[in-house]
């Protein structure tokens, strides 16, 4: 049989779970989180650890801060396989200790290497990317569908740089808010969030003031939206203003293509 280990999603439960199995010495199959689908050979097991903070209060200890902000960003990561991988990566650095990630040939050091600079990537990205629109009530709200869940370092980012304001960061894939009130930054689900989210009719001018700006300066001839991609990916596209146009024209034209029947 499979040992799986459950827990709920949280990077806090996560790291409680895996100092217990270490402490313990528990044959490990695979971590997963509660919603994991039970195969044939499978013993899930949620194991209840009383002792949380004092784990996490021991992986702190343990581990070098380079090392924790690697862990953290892989777990980040949209990876199916991140939790078992990073648990891997960690038995790594009891052999390896500050040497870990220079054995770059071993399959779960390198992935989680891997995994965590694609997450501080798109979130470099999404730094500039993101832009915010003024609502009706002066609060500032922001759309992001990143492929990793990276609100809360945008979050982290955002306070420091709009301190005096209130925003709204809404991740829309994963139906996640993240909301400052000029003191700290709360995650609310969907249901949490007024429904009323009405844009400010200057909000509405400016936007089509940067828009036909954007179009004015721009040279027709020159056009390639191909290119375009290679500096800002085609994902991110849909929630920035001056390039929502491109993004429907860049859609429209794959559905005609796919109805000629070539390639789209």
């Amino acid at each position: 049989m499979n040992q799986i280990f459950l827990y709920d999603g949280d990077f806090t439960s996560f790291i409680a779970l895996v100092i217990e199995l270490f402490k313990r010495k528990i044959k490990v199959d695979k971590i997963t989180t509660t919603e994991y689908q039970k195969g044939l050979f499978d013993e899930c097991i949620y194991l209840e650890v009383k002792k949380k903070e004092e784990n996490v209060d021991l992986f702190q200890k343990v581990f070098p801060k380079s090392l924790i902000h690697t862990i953290y960003y892989a777990f980040l990561s949209d990876d199916k396989e991140k939790e078992t991988t990073i648990y891997q990566f960690m038995q790594k650095y009891f052999i390896y200790k500050n040497q870990v990630f220079h054995y770059r040939t071993i399959d779960c050091i390198n992935r989680v290497i891997r995994l965590a600079r694609k997450v501080g990537s798109e979130a470099h990205k999404l730094k500039g990317f993101l832009r915010f629109k003024e609502l009706d009530n002066k609060i500032y709200y922001g759309v992001i569908n990143p492929t990793n869940n990276v609100i809360e370092i945008l979050a982290k980012h955002f306070q420091r740089r709009l301190r005096n304001e209130y925003w709204i960061i809404h991740d829309e894939k994963r139906s996640i808010y993240a909301f400052y009130n000029k003191k700290e930054i709360m995650y609310v689900k969907e249901e949490q969030i007024p429904r009323n989210l009405i844009l400010n009719q200057k909000e509405e001018f400016i936007e089509d003031l940067w828009k036909n700006y954007f179009k004015t300066i721009a040279i027709k001839e020159r056009k390639n939206l191909r290119c375009q991609q290679n500096f800002m990916p085609k994902k991110y596209w849909k929630n920035i203003i001056e390039m929502e146009d491109n993004y429907e024209e860049s859609n429209s034209r794959k559905r005609v293509m796919g109805s000629n029947g070539t390639n789209s």
